[in-house]
């Protein structure tokens, strides 16, 4: 996995299934992607994990 997060982004999808949001990071060239491990009902609440997913990851804690 690349160590260079600050080339990275955040973002949320939704799945239908499960009517939940889950956050993710994905690098800017769109090869690799990680998923949060929690899914939320709200989705400013998965916004605000993948924020904090990311932040943690370019100060040297990357999910995982």
């Amino acid at each position: 996995m690349t160590e260079n997060y600050f080339h990275w982004h955040d973002g949320v999808e939704f799945d239908s299934q499960s009517n939940t949001w889950r956050g993710y990071i994905e690098d800017n060239g769109y090869t690799e992607k990680v998923l949060g491990k929690e899914t939320f009902a709200d989705k400013g609440d998965a916004v605000k994990a993948a924020g904090e997913m990311l932040s943690q990851a370019r100060h040297g804690n990357p999910p995982g």
